[in-house]
């Protein structure tokens, strides 16, 4: 019996719309109020000490968006029918959010970062390389020590390939997926653990509110989405360009 269960009232649809909402929040700060701090160009009658704060505010606020994007792809990984797909859906939408995300964040192509869900895919991948690697020893009835060594081998590897395209929080994506997944025997310790790792990231301690909502998660999707899944998916790469081009417009009017 989950002793938890009265307090968990949070279905994954919801958790979903919040990831995405605090997304775009955060996104607004990065992508269209940064510039203006960073270029002291300052709306009429607006100091720049209250810009700042604008932007501070939407960042903390953003903070809550990633552990539960990753969050949701565990789940994914252990209700989906069809991993594979899921896989390539994701990296489809990383190659498709690339163009988006570099405009959006550096004005130009840019080859030494990435988005966000090259950090999803790989998040994905060590997840199903990790359980293939367990299934595999567990059938052989082979020594474990290999088989959890060999899925830290793989769990190097994704993360480093992580850190090397400079991914949206590079490895610890990875890592909160790890825990996220396979410590949900000890749950609610594996929430508290995933948010300690992500809080020594920089200023990602803000990102607590994200594990509250999780801790409130109550394990089911709610209402099946389908193929309307793929609108969500395509939200990132379509809020990119809206942005930019919000910003182009901002920044030319204030600049006259």
């Amino acid at each position: 019996m989950d002793k938890f269960a009265d307090f968990r009232k949070i279905s994954g649809n919801t958790l979903k719309m919040i990831a995405l909402v605090t997304m775009l929040i955060d996104h607004i700060g990065a992508a269209v109020i940064a510039p203006l701090v960073e270029d002291d160009i300052l709306p009429v009658g607006m100091s720049f000490d209250t810009l700042n704060t604008i932007y501070k505010a939407l960042r903390f606020i953003g903070r809550t968006s990633f552990p539960i994007f990753i969050f949701l792809i565990t789940e994914g990984f252990i209700h989906t029918s069809n991993r594979l797909k899921y896989a390539a859906s994701l990296l489809i939408f990383a190659l498709i959010s690339e163009l988006p995300y570099d405009y959006a964040f550096y004005g130009k192509i840019d080859l030494e970062n990435s988005n966000v869900f090259i950090t999803l895919f790989l998040a994905l991948i060590t997840l199903c390389g990790v359980d293939a690697v367990s299934n595999y020893f567990h059938k052989k009835n082979l020594n474990t020590t290999y088989a959890m060594f060999a899925s830290i081998i793989i769990i190097l590897i994704t993360s480093a390939a992580a850190s090397f395209m400079q991914s949206d929080y590079k490895c610890y994506g990875i890592f909160l997926a790890v825990i996220f997944c396979f410590f949900r025997p000890i749950f609610p310790l594996n929430i508290l653990a995933a948010y300690i790792v992500i809080a020594s990231y920089s200023t990602e301690w803000q990102s607590f509110p994200a594990f509250i909502l999780i801790f409130l998660y109550n394990q089911k999707q709610g209402k099946k989405l389908g193929k309307y899944k793929y609108l969500l998916y395509a939200f990132y790469p379509v809020h990119l360009i809206i942005l930019y081009v919000t910003t182009l417009l901002i920044a030319g009017a204030l600049s006259n």
